[in-house]
């Protein structure tokens, strides 16, 4: 299931969206005493990170984790965890609690095990998770057609997060060290992302809108995984979209 909330622009997006979040997180500290979230990478998300990290909240109260990451080093430049650390936790939101999905291993496939349960401990059960979605229609790192996405997507998958190997031509589980469009990622499992309280899906432009009017229809949720997320009978995914600024 899925609703829709469409803006004029970016600006009016961030400014809404993050005031929900904001509420939703004062919310849940109330009532919890803390609030655990997953977020994506990307461009897209940049502005809102931004602004939320200069809204005053009991950030120390919040744990801050990935809906995905590329197999890679922190410092690289394409790391989830990096952009996240350069975006949300500043000002503000410098006291929230992160806990990254990139460990020591070198092999993504690996570290499944020991990496669920860190993410077990520390940020299940999810509050929030916000995605994103590409042109191809996948969303956090189930990719059409990639090594590992029949698991990730299985009703029966009991992990919290699975290795997944895109299609790149090298079939090998670690291509050329720190190519990250070639590398192994780790992606929170579908049924982790469907446990979470609240699902937002953000979207921006005329061509990821056209990807997601195609993904409202039904067909095989290997062709377009995000369609696992949006026809999910039982859960309730919000969609955020604004043109392109």
């Amino acid at each position: 299931m899925w609703e829709m909330h469409e803006y004029d622009d970016q600006d009016a997006l961030v400014h809404d969206l993050t005031s929900r979040l904001s509420l939703s997180l004062n919310r849940l500290i109330a009532e919890r005493g803390k609030a655990s979230v997953a977020l994506s990478g990307g461009s897209t998300p940049q502005s809102l990170y931004e602004a939320l990290s200069r809204q005053v909240l009991p950030w120390q109260s919040v744990n801050i984790s990935l809906v995905d990451e590329r197999w890679v080093d922190e410092m690289h430049p394409e790391s989830n965890a990096r952009f996240i650390k350069n975006t949300l936790i500043q000002n503000h939101a410098s006291g929230a609690n992160f806990i990254g999905m990139k460990t020591s291993n070198t092999d993504a496939f690996a570290a499944e095990q020991n990496l669920g349960s860190i993410l077990a401990r520390h940020i299940l059960p999810l509050d929030l998770v916000l995605l994103g979605m590409g042109l191809d229609g996948h969303t956090a790192s189930l990719f059409p057609g990639a090594a590992g996405l029949d698991r990730a997507l299985s009703a029966d998958c009991r992990n919290v997060c699975c290795a997944i190997q895109p299609q790149t031509g090298d079939t090998s589980p670690m291509p050329q060290a720190g190519d990250a469009k070639l590398c192994a990622r780790m992606t929170l499992s579908l049924n982790t992302l469907l446990s979470a309280q609240q699902r937002i899906l953000y979207i921006t432009g005329e061509a990821k809108r056209h990807v997601l009017e195609n993904a409202f229809t039904p067909g095989p949720v290997e062709d377009m995984p995000v369609r696992a997320v949006l026809h999910d009978s039982q859960t309730l995914t919000e969609i955020y979209y604004a043109p392109d600024s």
